[in-house]
């Protein structure tokens, strides 16, 4: 992509204002997975070494209004252990307390603001707020690809008032997700799992195109099920999206796609969540509901990945946050792993639960080619959606 690299800028004694994202998962006030702060450490550590004055800036959740428990106060501490740096916290993103502590900074220092989407005219993509946010610096960064598929204030309105570049995680972001779309090394194939498939129909489509074979897992497979009339109880699905899965149907049979959804299954009775009860999928009772893959599944999907030089993976193909249903995840995390290592496979893998699901299976990001730190951003490339704040930095390169 043709976006300018920060590779190429002086930083020295400059302000730089910073977009990572930093809304990780935290419980009782502590970082419970770190993944997205350590993809932006290399960013902060080059500038910080240009002797720039670093003001980094982020979302947190989803607030209705300032509330302590989505401050980003909750993420100081361990942001300054991993930088091994005193991180100064400003419990504001803008104003006149902002800019005082902007002023005192020396270079090399770093400060972090208050939770941008305390503000409305963040997800407004508000051009005042986006100018109140630019007067504090010199130049912009965004190392925030995870965000970068929101038209919001500080991702692709702030471009218009300071120089921007691409910081270093967003590059990578970029050149493997763009060489895994390239669709060169076959047999390829995408395996797509999660709750909600009304997100997902454009990205299922777009695979189903180019894809050997399209597995499919979670409650996305449920969808596929009930579509080709097979009982699944009470198991969770979406309504209304006949159309889109005879779509996705007919692509795939036009473009010699295999779609696999599940032969057998682990099932919760009477919302019993501890215990799995194996079931064919021909054989699901009415109060069943379908949390994981069988082992006959496990074997069809380890076999077609086995087959494959590419795999691409968006979403846990099982409630694996319930001991009892984490196992066809984490199986199948474990022989993606284990045939990256060897060379056989190149595995691009994306989704903030996916994070979760690597942590789960005992593994890293260091186990697969690579892993994207976007969630909803890793769909909207894979549908070729537009990015704004790609798009953002391109305009500013030209």
């Amino acid at each position: 992509m043709n976006v300018s690299s920060m590779e190429n800028c002086d930083f020295h004694d400059k302000t730089v204002l910073l977009r990572v994202d930093f809304n990780v998962p935290v419980k009782n006030g502590k970082v419970h997975d770190a993944t997205r702060i350590l993809r932006a450490l290399p960013t902060i550590q080059h500038l910080v070494n240009a002797s720039a004055k670093v003001i980094i800036t982020s979302h947190f959740g989803r607030p209705k209004a300032k509330n302590d428990s989505l401050s980003l106060k909750n993420i100081v501490e361990t942001l300054s252990q991993l930088l091994n740096k005193k991180v100064k916290f400003v419990n504001d993103c803008i104003g006149e307390k902002v800019q005082k502590a902007v002023n005192e900074m020396d270079k090399g220092d770093v400060i972090l603001l208050e939770n941008l989407r305390f503000y409305k005219g963040e997800e407004q993509n508000d051009s005042n707020f986006a100018k109140q946010l630019a007067s504090l610096a010199d130049i912009y960064v965004n190392d925030a690809f995870s965000c970068s598929h929101r038209a919001h204030a500080s991702i692709s309105r702030i471009t218009e008032f300071l120089l921007s570049y691409a910081g270093f995680c967003l590059q990578d972001e970029l050149k493997y997700l763009e060489k895994a779309i390239s669709f060169d090394a076959k047999p390829i194939t995408a395996i797509v799992g999660g709750a909600k498939i009304s997100t997902k129909i454009k990205m299922l489509i777009k695979l189903a195109e180019k894809v050997d074979y399209l597995v499919l897992g979670g409650a996305i497979a449920n969808n596929f099920l009930l579509f080709n009339r097979v009982n699944i109880g009470k198991s969770f699905f979406q309504s209304g999206v006949e159309d889109f899965l005879h779509s996705v149907i007919e692509t795939a049979n036009k473009n010699n796609c295999k779609i696999i959804v599940p032969e057998d299954a682990l099932v919760a009775v009477n919302s019993d969540y501890n215990t799995g009860v194996l079931r064919n999928t021909e054989s699901i009772l009415d109060d069943d509901v379908i949390l994981d893959i069988g082992p006959k599944t496990l074997s069809t999907i380890s076999s077609v990945i086995a087959s494959s030089k590419t795999l691409l993976w968006n979403g846990p193909i099982g409630v694996f946050e319930h001991s009892a249903f984490a196992n066809g995840t984490i199986e199948v995390m474990k022989t993606v792993s284990s045939l990256t290592h060897e060379g056989k496979l190149t595995s691009v893998i994306g989704g903030g639960d996916s994070l979760s699901a690597i942590n789960a299976a005992g593994l890293t990001d260091k186990d697969f080619t690579y892993v994207s730190t976007g969630g909803g951003a890793f769909l909207s490339w894979l549908s070729g959606d537009g990015m704004p704040g790609v798009v953002a930095l391109q305009l500013t390169s030209d």
